[in-house]
């Protein structure tokens, strides 16, 4: 079993905002949390991470028009005339290339690696947005003259608890970690709206103007008013943190984490965050495992207790689709 004493740093880590990006537009930089951002996977895990992503899309947009495209998960991104700001604040006129992609729910999260969590605390998320623009290869930022706005559509009950977080990272985080903040201005919710003249099976989205260019989500800290706990996952043959990822997910709700090692030693065992996780509550245990060739498969569902310790079981042989399949499931 791993000693978590690891991460006991983390229990006197203060949750820093950074400053708003509504004051100034720069590009985000949330505090780093050093447990979040030691995450370095080996190349197995990569290359898994690598195959599963979801795609990137790609969109044009004429900055002397309004602009809006729906994204494949259904986000819908409005961006005004004139929106975008060359560096060193120069105003961006013609054609600008956006990137964009919408991970709205706990198989896309985990297809991702974009797990809503703020300094190792559980977020509820609404949806994550991963948002650029870019002119002949050049990173642009918002102009706060100038407005984006995203719509995410809301597939389960509304809530109005939901604040813009920001995080920075790449649009492909097969070796990357992302740590959620909020600016110091986010103190308002954010606005759950209707349109009565969608398709699809979501008529409410909530709505916002994004701060920045790079990560955006919109959802609120997990906070039952429970004992917090920590637990350590176990697994058996030839999973070890060299080819396997372990997460957590919270059932019912829109909240899950990775769970974490170190990577430095050959370790069947990953810890959740240091009192992290509300007991008494069900969560499923999914671990995912790529050899280079094969995919392997296994979850467990649980009721939390105190230093919980679980014991997968085996992970069996499957398929990159049969991986979504199960991941579609998650309560």
């Amino acid at each position: 079993m791993k000693n978590t004493s690891k991460y006991l740093a983390l229990c006197i880590t203060t949750i820093i905002f950074a400053s708003s990006c509504k004051k100034n537009n720069d590009e985000f930089t949330p505090e780093e949390d050093p447990i979040v951002n030691q995450q370095t996977n080996t190349p197995n895990i990569q290359a898994m991470f690598n195959n599963m992503a979801t795609p990137l899309e790609t969109h044009t947009a004429e900055m002397s028009t309004y602009n809006t495209f729906i994204c494949s998960n259904g986000t819908s991104v409005t961006i005004y005339p004139n929106a975008f700001l060359t560096q060193s604040g120069n105003a961006v006129t013609g054609i600008v290339n956006i990137e964009v992609k919408d991970v709205l729910n706990k198989k896309d999260m985990i297809l991702n690696n974009a797990i809503p969590v703020s300094n190792g605390q559980l977020l509820v998320s609404g949806g994550e947005v991963y948002l650029n623009a870019t002119q002949n290869g050049q990173k642009l930022k918002i102009n706060p003259s100038s407005a984006v706005y995203l719509k995410v559509p809301i597939y389960d009950t509304p809530s109005n608890q939901m604040l813009e977080f920001y995080a920075s990272g790449p649009s492909n985080l097969s070796n990357s970690s992302l740590n959620w903040a909020t600016s110091n201005t986010a103190t308002t919710t954010i606005e759950v709206t209707q349109d009565s003249i969608a398709t699809g099976p979501s008529l409410s989205y909530y709505s916002f103007q994004v701060d920045s260019l790079n990560w955006t989500n919109c959802d609120y800290f997990r906070n039952p008013g429970v004992n917090n706990t920590t637990c350590t996952v176990n697994l058996t043959g030839f999973f070890t943190n060299s080819n396997a990822a372990v997460f957590i997910s919270m059932n019912g709700v829109n909240a899950l984490a990775r769970l974490h090692d170190t990577f430095t030693t050959v370790s069947q065992s990953f810890s959740s965050y240091v009192n992290s996780l509300p007991e008494g509550l069900a969560y499923t245990i999914i671990a995912i495992s790529f050899d280079g060739t094969n995919y392997y498969y296994a979850s467990q569902t649980v009721t939390m207790t105190t230093d919980m310790v679980i014991n997968m079981p085996a992970l069996t042989q499957t398929t990159k689709s049969q991986i979504e399949s199960n991941l579609s499931t998650l309560p």
